[in-house]
């Protein structure tokens, strides 16, 4: 965990003193937030492979995430949508930006509605951007 905070620390500091473009940061952010949006998507679909296509294959995080979507899909009838997302920047090699996202669960399982703030991490592989890692800056109840 401290390593993640180091690197994520380090990666923001490196953003702001190389900045790309305006129009270059404005493809960058398209494309990162339609990352987030085809995987919600899928997420809502409860469609396992196409969830997963947008995380990284190399990601820390990737054999977590497809425990937790075995779990959840079936065992809820969970939908999110995206509520806020912020650009913060990029290096060479990895983007950062904030995402709020809202999950709320129809299926009667007792689950609390939520809305959970995150720095996430994004990385290319094959050219195209994926998940790289999520870091929860907090969660809010809704119930």
């Amino acid at each position: 965990m401290k390593q993640s905070a180091y690197v994520i620390g380090m990666l923001l500091l490196s953003m702001v003193a190389g900045a790309a473009g305006a129009g270059d940061e404005d493809r960058l952010t398209t494309e990162l937030r339609q990352v987030v949006e085809n995987n919600l998507a899928a997420y809502n679909r409860e469609d396992h492979a196409a969830t997963m296509q947008s995380v990284h294959t190399k990601s820390p995080d990737f054999d977590d995430m497809e425990q937790a979507l075995a779990n959840q899909f079936g065992a809820l009838d969970a939908r999110t949508e995206l509520v806020s997302f912020r650009y913060i920047g990029h290096d060479d090699e990895f983007a950062i930006a904030r995402v709020k996202f809202k999950t709320v669960d129809q299926s009667g399982e007792p689950f609390v509605a939520n809305v959970v703030d995150t720095i996430t991490v994004f990385h290319q592989e094959d050219g195209a951007w994926k998940y790289w890692s999520a870091h929860v800056l907090g969660v809010e109840l809704l119930q």
